[in-house]
């Protein structure tokens, strides 16, 4: 077996090779060492300087504004959807994979008005796909989208769905969970609406709380649209605004958290010199997974530096537990589930990793399979045709 090295030590602190929530820096883990109230004035300059360098990376100063949410980014979409689709709207989910599927289900259980366009979860969306959905729906008034799908990887075209919607008077919310604070989005340019973001993925900060930073004129016409208090975007940016504090008990330690990691954030360079370490890391680990055999679900054209999926090796010996329990007895926690294509596994590429991380996480790999007794590490070619063949 590989040893854990690099003044990494398995038994204290694994490295976070997943999506999210992310390895953090020891600047972020200290920052949550101390209680604090809500109230401080402290407290308050923090959350008010995050809410505008967040508003400043999405190019949303003086046009919209950012409103901190408690809990994950899946809370956060659930409200964006309850307070800016009104009453009479009608949402047009996209979907190519899990994190999409969640958005779809967030819409049945709410008993939101919406349809779904599905397409294909190896590829993007096309000009064409989308057009249709929105000329055969015409009563749509909203369209949501996952940026970054992270069950596979793949970068959606939000800019040419921005302008589909623009075109189609449309209004467009985006789901950049996986993606802000790495890719670039200039949501006053691509006219989005809303746009959800959360702390522990590209800002590398603690889970525990999620943003939405959004136009400040939608937002004041959602006013009421909320069916549900706790959800109501409105109402809590108000109260932010106002008070400088939440509405309800906040996550302190996690706000405190996420503003450190944003201030590392801003020290690092920004968005650019963060997608250029995660893009470092998604090549050292995509070029070393390949020269072992594995083989990429997505096109690199497609794929985003964020979450690499690899085909399962087509070997009887091969078992994805065993796997992750090898990688975690020698300090790497990879992830289970959340697929978008069967018989594929993920390794994140995002958090505060260095670069030889993902080398040893790969050679750790070898290794395990080795023991587990694996020789073959690429899918079946006909089994690969087939998916593809699906993926079509």
């Amino acid at each position: 077996m590989v040893e854990a090295s690099m003044e990494h030590d398995a038994k204290h602190k694994p490295w976070l090779l997943i999506p999210g929530p992310v390895s953090i820096c020891d600047a972020v883990h200290r920052a949550m060492l101390e209680d604090h109230s809500a109230g401080e004035p402290e407290m308050i300059a923090a959350l008010r300087a995050a809410r505008g360098y967040l508003a400043e990376l999405a190019n949303a100063v003086g046009w919209g504004t950012a409103i901190p949410f408690p809990g994950s980014a899946t809370y956060a979409n659930e409200a964006v959807i309850r307070t800016f689709v009104p009453q009479g709207g009608r949402l047009l989910v996209h979907t190519n994979g899990a994190y999409g599927d969640w958005l779809v289900a967030m819409c049945r259980r709410m008993e939101m008005p919406h349809e779904v366009l599905r397409t294909a979860p190896a590829r993007p969306p096309s000009h064409d796909e989308f057009c249709r959905a929105l000329t055969v729906n015409s009563d749509i008034t909203h369209v949501m989208m996952v940026h970054v799908e992270t069950s596979s990887g793949l970068i959606n075209p939000i800019e040419m769905v921005a302008e589909l919607c623009r075109s189609h008077r449309k209004a467009l919310l985006v789901d950049a969970v996986a993606s802000f604070g790495a890719l670039p989005i200039d949501m006053r340019k691509l006219n989005i609406e809303a746009l959800v973001l959360s702390s522990n993925k590209c800002v590398e900060g603690p889970p525990g709380l999620a943003w939405v930073i959004c136009d400040r004129a939608a937002l004041d016409r959602s006013a009421g649209n909320a069916s549900s208090l706790s959800f109501d975007l409105w109402d809590q940016h108000e109260t932010v605004d106002r008070t400088g504090c939440f509405r309800f008990t906040p996550p302190t330690h996690a706000i405190r958290g996420a503003y450190a990691a944003l201030q590392v954030h801003q020290e690092e360079g920004g968005s650019a010199a963060r997608l250029r370490r995660y893009r470092t890391n998604w090549l050292r680990l995509v070029g070393d997974m390949r020269r072992l055999g594995f083989e990429s679900l997505l096109a690199d054209a497609h794929a985003a530096p964020i979450v690499a999926t690899f085909h399962e090796p087509h070997d009887e010996h091969y078992d994805f537990r065993k796997m992750y329990d090898g990688m975690a007895a020698n300090g790497f926690i990879i992830v289970p589930g959340r697929l978008a294509v069967p018989d594929t596994f993920r390794i994140g590429c995002i958090g505060a990793l260095p670069e030889q991380a993902m080398s040893l996480a790969v050679r750790t790999i070898r290794d395990v399979l080795n023991d587990m007794g694996v020789r073959r590490f690429g899918p079946l070619e006909r089994r690969q045709a087939e998916t593809a063949e699906q993926l079509m």
